[in-house]
């Protein structure tokens, strides 16, 4: 077994245990409130895309150096394909958006375009 398929396989294992134990409306809650770590958990392609500058307005000190990053993931046996926010812990801080695929051919297309 590879290193990406264990991944996957526990990414998908927890997704089904969130399932089982609170039940598919809930869980499907749960994930989509946590998107950015589901998906970067089970990310199987990662793509830089560049540094972003988070300032914050609640106080001095407050600025982040985020790295801009594109994944492809396989969740719930379904192919998405997401920008997210990386922290320099390699975290997720934001997903900035997402889109989900039937097939691996059309997730793989929109990871090359993703900006």
């Amino acid at each position: 077994m590879t290193m990406i398929s264990a991944i996957v396989r526990g990414c998908e294992a927890r997704v089904e245990a969130l399932r089982c134990e609170l039940g598919a409306t809930l869980a499907a809650r749960i994930i989509e409130a946590e998107a950015a770590d589901f998906l970067w958990d089970a990310r199987l392609k990662e793509r830089y895309l560049g540094q972003h500058f988070d300032i914050g307005f609640d106080g001095e000190g407050d600025e982040m150096e985020l790295s801009r990053i594109a994944v492809l993931s396989l969740l719930g046996g379904v192919w998405h394909v997401a920008s997210c926010l990386i922290d320099g812990d390699a975290q997720p801080v934001d997903l900035l958006w997402k889109q989900g695929f039937d097939g691996l051919e059309e997730a793989e297309a929109a990871f090359v375009r993703a900006a």
